[in-house]
């Protein structure tokens, strides 16, 4: 019986494990790997200690400093679901079954999928997730950023220098709301904004060729050799529909300020939960938070 599961390993998780291990509590961290999304981030100015550093390389301290305290980790598992058990809950992976007092949720975010045709087929061939970490490799081509909101503002804005000619598509009647980034891809004269448009289908062969469009009806195809797809994230949270943990409408964990959900004994921090701020900066504080909380609960519970 593990005093505490932590059920995720991203910059949140990281901290709350690092946390537990300096109480001596008998935790175990489960995760698919170490550093989640925060791999992906380019550049990070804003760490304290650590500023002008890309997100790997912070992810890499992170893993020292786990090693470092010894953390009890089962890595390339994945969280099927929770039961409550008799002295707390059960744990299911894909790979066996962890009893535990306590549960930190720090299992963080994933990229959405448009789910047309050609989007599966051409992944790495052109189609990518994360303008961000692959837009380098497509430089002074013409490509398609999928999506108006705040991820396809922010991808457009770092790409844009970058490519020969990016299409913006935009299936709503206009782009974001934040208008500084809004305002400079407007301005910008290698960009081409469609909005009211439909994303039907990624064209290719070996890789990616075109991505056909509606518009009021009308559809066409335009030639492009890169589609980023950034119409945000979905939460990952599947293991948690039949544990009772409420979530808002947009799946996020609800969260107190103590960072306890409404089941007795079930923590969470970080991008999975409805805090407004996601910032790597943000989720190691609540992860630590998240820690501590559990130590009092054990503590009040069980000691």
């Amino acid at each position: 019986m593990q005093d505490l599961i932590v059920i995720g390993l991203g910059p949140a998780g990281i901290a709350a494990a690092l946390y537990a291990a300096r109480q001596n509590l008998d935790c175990l961290a489960i995760s698919k790997d170490i550093g989640g999304m925060a791999n992906l981030i380019p550049d990070i100015e804003n760490y304290l200690g650590y500023h002008y550093m890309s997100g790997y390389d912070l992810v890499s301290k992170f893993k020292q400093h786990l090693k470092d305290y010894r953390v009890k980790m089962k890595l390339e598992e994945e969280v099927l679901k929770i039961e409550k058990s008799k002295g707390g809950f059960v744990v299911v992976t894909n790979k066996g079954k962890y009893e535990t007092r306590t549960i930190i949720v720090t299992s963080g975010r994933k990229f959405k999928h448009l789910k047309v045709p050609g989007e599966a087929e051409f992944i790495n061939k052109g189609v990518s997730h994360c303008a961000v970490c692959d837009g380098p490799l497509f430089k002074g081509k013409t490509v398609a950023v999928i999506g108006g909101g705040r991820a396809g503002l922010l991808s457009t804005l770092y790409i844009m220098k970058m490519m020969k000619k990016i299409y913006v598509i935009e299936v709503g009647p206009e782009l974001g709301k934040f208008h500084v980034w809004r305002d400079a891809v407007k301005k910008a004269k290698n960009v081409e904004i469609m909005t009211n448009t439909k994303t039907l289908e990624i064209v290719g062969d070996q890789v990616v060729t075109a991505v056909k469009v509606e518009t009021n009806g009308k559809q066409k195809t335009i030639p492009v050799e890169a589609v980023f797809i950034e119409i945000g994230y979905d939460n990952n949270i599947e293991f948690l529909r039949h544990a009772e943990v409420r979530l808002t409408d947009r799946g996020e964990i609800i969260i107190d300020k103590l960072n306890r959900t409404n089941v007795p004994g079930i923590f969470a921090a970080g991008d999975c939960t409805d805090i407004l701020m996601k910032q790597v900066v943000v989720a190691v504080g609540e992860g630590a938070k998240a820690a501590l909380s559990a130590l009092e609960y054990l503590e009040e519970h069980y000691r």
